[in-house]
């Protein structure tokens, strides 16, 4: 790969001085309809040769890029720039009630306050109708993923386990220093790739995999034009864009006397 010139280098070095210490905002919605990486875990449905999920090359460990369904070897793992990062609550109904998306929630919503922490520490809702929800704490990084070459805007949506991995690649992007015009200084999120893989880990309920995350390298001048359209991508998060395609739920209407026992 030839070098790049001298005054691209200093262009670009100047774009992440000027956006230093973006792409990590504060708003409350994540957008769940927006193509996402997840892991496919033992129990996922595209190693189902009965679901319709099933993918024939997935493994377990594997990456899933959702917009088209493509698995990638969790072991290799995906480039990845990172652009915007939020954190809310997600709302899904129990999986032993049959499971499934319900809604998104801010992270201060009232409804965290109604919940009741399970024996399986989870926290539970109890609606009108009987039918029982979880709350779901979860950080949301949304970026760009390379995918058989192309870059692909997606999220990373992060829960239970994988709170702690979103914790540390926080603190990654807030401790990356660089040295600009204007002396020491912090870039931008998205001045970086980062490598997703995944890891194979233990709890009490068995084996799963997690997410394994390490800074590989900043952008360089022939990449000024990706780093505009992350730019522009944190710009519309921040400003709540993705909040207007979100599935909103109730707040308190359709919520159960939470003060009664289950065996009431």
């Amino acid at each position: 790969m030839a070098k790049p010139k001298t005054e691209q280098s200093s262009e670009i070095m100047s774009l992440f001085e000027e956006h230093a210490g973006s792409g990590i905002g504060d708003i409350s919605p994540d957008d769940l309809a927006t193509p996402r990486i997840s892991i496919i875990q033992p129990m996922s449905p595209q190693l189902k040769k009965s679901s319709p999920k099933y993918i024939e090359t997935a493994s377990v460990g594997d990456l899933l890029f959702t917009a088209t369904e493509t698995a990638i070897d969790g072991s290799e793992g995906i480039r990845f720039l990172p652009a915007f990062f939020d954190n809310n609550y997600v709302e899904w109904t129990l999986r032993e009630d049959g499971g499934g998306f319900v809604a998104v929630h801010a992270k201060d919503t009232p409804l965290l306050a109604q919940a009741q922490r399970d024996t399986f520490y989870r926290d539970v809702l109890t609606h009108s109708d009987g039918t029982r929800t979880e709350l779901q704490k979860t950080n949301n990084h949304y970026g760009f993923a390379e995918i058989s070459g192309e870059m692909q805007r997606c999220v990373i949506n992060m829960t239970r386990s994988q709170l702690k991995i979103s914790r540390a690649w926080i603190g990654a992007i807030n401790n990356t220093r660089m040295n600009g015009a204007k002396g020491d200084f912090t870039p931008p999120a998205h001045s970086h790739f980062y490598n997703i893989s995944t890891i194979e880990e233990e709890s009490k309920k068995g084996t799963y995999y997690n997410y394994k995350i390490t800074q590989e390298r900043p952008l360089n001048a022939e990449e000024t034009d990706l780093f505009k359209e992350a730019e522009e991508f944190s710009k519309f998060c921040l400003g709540g864009g993705m909040q207007n395609m979100l599935p909103q739920g109730e707040t308190t209407e359709k919520l159960a006397d939470q003060s009664k026992p289950d065996w009431a």
